[in-house]
């Protein structure tokens, strides 16, 4: 199953053993939490929670942890989504799920070119829509994976309902957790095409600059970018994100690693915001944001640390970064990233109001003990924030928070989920996933995390649906017989809310 891969460690490692870690996350240990927050319990017609097993697999107890999700800008009632979830009938394709209701409920159709013999399922993979194509793309690390190699695809179809198998749009080995963003020019030479960046680490890159971005002008042939511009420690971080404008503005963040022992896992790194002003066609591309150092790419952050061989509960680390940027406003972005201060992993927010020149000078928001942070913007200029903490000690929860601000001071918290940390004990890493995903389309935000599955009404305070047999009254999940007890797995779950 995915693993990262830092230098001169081994890319795809399994059943990681849970003796050597224990999560630092007691009271004692965690700095304070920083948040001005009104605490309010959103009414439930705004909130709309879906675990999306469906009813046919109700007897699956599959770790679908990493999920993505993709909206229709055309029609917001087809979602795509994906995780590292197994073909039932066990082929050579890999599923993805299909919503045709908004996210009430959902399907599997199996789309992806997989491999039977690794479990007829995908490492990483993304997915998203083109603006107004209704092309869905993906970016994945296809199986199988030959000599420790790992292999990018990059795929679009033409109808994510169909049968047909997607379409190879680049194939090339060594490269690590692909991230796929997409929208439509509506205007100037490239009017009317899909614009596809997909972001990545590339071990093929030269002097170790591995940030990497493929992009696509036409949806259909690309072209490798290094976004990197400075001396690393061998290479950047697993995480590159791009973050796209309807004005030809795009964004990418990365985790560009300066310093890294592979023993101890302990390293440094620079928080980096790159910018392209022409729909990524710039000469030479994402080079519009310069630092005081004259290189491209704008460090928001310095020597941030990091541990890669750490864990939070169940959960590896080793430093995560989203971005997001404001659909009303191209000046406006924002950026989250993770870092370890005194033992303890903590996830921090930062706006810039100037294309990324100058950033806020103290965090919006630092959460500590958590995870997975995931960012979006509605055409209010509302920002959203997404992330998982871990709380209590022995029998620790992971607790999933949205968060949204008009003016990033006053934060509306819901909390989505409150499920067991502990168990089900996992199986590979990542256990929920090294990232969750959050997107926003007109006003309403789209949003998708794995979690525990266990059907306790009490761990969802805004409410949930379950499509997959359960009893919430003796906090059961039930076969397909409708009889037979489940165990509890992890499951990938959809939410939607209106502010």
């Amino acid at each position: 199953m995915p693993k990262r891969k830092p230098a001169k460690r081994s890319a795809k490692s399994k059943n990681v053993s849970l003796g050597t870690k224990r999560a630092r996350s007691t009271s004692a240990q965690r700095p304070p939490t920083r948040l001005r927050t009104r605490r309010q319990q959103a009414a439930a017609p705004n909130v709309l929670l879906v675990n999306m097993v469906p009813n046919s697999l109700s007897g699956e107890t599959n770790q679908d942890s990493e999920p993505t999700l993709a909206v229709n800008p055309v029609n917001p009632l087809q979602i795509a989504a994906s995780a590292f979830t197994p073909d039932p009938g066990g082929g050579d394709l890999a599923p993805i799920y299909v919503s045709t209701d908004g996210g009430n409920t959902w399907v599997l159709n199996s789309i992806v070119p997989s491999d039977s013999a690794q479990g007829s399922m995908t490492a990483d993979i993304t997915v998203a829509f083109g603006g107004s194509s209704n092309v869905l793309y993906a970016g994945i690390i296809r199986l199988p994976i030959v000599n420790n190699t790992t292999r990018l695809n990059i795929l679009s179809t033409q109808n994510f309902l169909s049968s047909t198998k997607m379409k190879v749009l680049l194939d090339r080995t060594g490269v690590d957790q692909p991230f796929v963003e997409a929208s439509t020019a509506m205007s100037g030479a490239e009017s009317g095409n899909d614009q596809v960046f997909v972001g990545s680490n590339d071990f093929g890159a030269s002097n170790g600059q591995t940030a990497t971005i493929d992009t696509s002008n036409n949806g259909t042939k690309f072209s490798q970018v290094t976004i990197e511009s400075r001396t690393t420690a061998g290479q950047d971080g697993p995480p590159v994100r791009p973050a796209i404008h309807s004005d030809g503005t795009v964004y990418a963040v990365y985790h560009a690693w300066r310093t890294f022992d592979s023993t101890s896992g302990n390293g440094t790194a620079d928080i980096v915001v790159v910018r392209d002003d022409n729909w990524g066609s710039s000469n030479p591309p994402f080079s519009d944001l310069k630092d005081t150092d004259n290189f491209s790419g704008k460090r928001v952050v310095q020597n941030s640390a990091f541990n890669f061989n750490d864990f939070l509960g169940q959960e590896r680390t080793g430093g995560a970064v989203s971005i997001a940027v404001d659909p009303t406003n191209s000046n406006v972005v924002y950026v989250s990233w993770a870092d370890e201060q005194n033992g303890v992993y903590i996830i921090h927010l930062r706006q810039s109001s100037d294309r990324g020149v100058t950033w806020s000078p103290n965090d919006l928001i630092v959460i500590t003990s958590a995870t997975n942070p995931a960012l979006a913007v509605n055409n209010q200029g509302t920002i959203g924030f997404l992330y998982q903490q871990l709380v209590g000690s022995g029998a620790q929860q992971f607790v999933t928070h949205f968060q949204y601000s008009s003016d990033g001071q006053n934060w509306t918290d819901l909390v989505l989920a409150n499920t067991p940390a502990n168990t089900p004990t996992k199986v590979f890493d990542p256990y929920l996933g090294d990232y969750c995903h959050l997107l926003s389309l007109g006003s309403d935000f789209y949003g998708i995390f794995s979690a525990n599955n266990e059907p306790d009404q009490a761990n969802f305070p805004n409410g949930v649906i379950y499509q997959r047999n359960h009893d919430f009254n003796n906090v059961q999940l039930l076969d397909t017989d409708g009889v037979t007890p489940v165990d509890p797995s992890i499951d990938p779950f959809f939410f939607k809310v209106s502010p």
